[in-house]
């Protein structure tokens, strides 16, 4: 398997095959005037300005080859997202809606599960605890604790919906064999 390279070493392998390090006629116009303004004169100076420059022009062309690589990659990766996109089959589904109206509305009205820290956490168990040992210690629910389970669950649920009868007319055996 051949791994794909980086942005990091592709811009590598482009500035070894330039090589052009002090060679850069941006380098010694810039080390030039930089030297000509802080006033240095001997040739060691000079060439201390030179290094430094180039090595922050370098480094500025990193940066320029990293962008322009990570942009390219960006362009390829939305135009591949949109070309997947539009291939779908199904763009539109307002059709479907027509269709599904109960659906449609059952799903406005999901709940949003929330995440509980370590504290909420610890008081819900301690509120269901003591409400477990009072279920538990009911002279009701140690007489008969189905009985108390059944009569709690009719007063605390709603009615269930009542059911439409649908009457489905099929004909049997209209299909025809080829």
């Amino acid at each position: 398997m051949v791994k794909k390279k980086t942005a990091r070493q592709k811009i590598r392998e482009k500035n070894l095959k330039k090589e052009t390090r002090d060679e850069d006629p941006m380098v010694q116009d810039a080390a030039s005037e930089w030297s000509s303004e802080a006033g240095g004169t001997s040739a060691s100076e000079r060439a201390s300005v030179k290094r430094k420059m180039a090595k922050q022009i370098r480094f500025l062309n990193k940066l320029e080859e990293t962008q322009r690589v990570l942009s390219a990659q960006k362009k390829n990766f939305k135009k591949k997202r949109k070309s997947q996109k539009t291939g779908r089959a199904l763009n539109d589904l307002s059709s479907l809606s027509e269709f599904l109206p109960s659906i449609t509305a059952s799903t406005t009205t999901t709940t949003s599960s929330k995440v509980l820290r370590s504290k909420a956490k610890q008081t819900i168990v301690t509120n269901e605890t003591k409400q477990l040992a009072a279920v538990l210690s009911h002279p009701q629910f140690k007489a008969n604790p189905f009985a108390a389970i059944q009569q709690h669950l009719t007063t605390t649920l709603p009615p269930p919906l009542p059911v439409p009868n649908v009457k489905v007319t099929a004909k049997a055996g209209s299909k025809k064999k080829k």
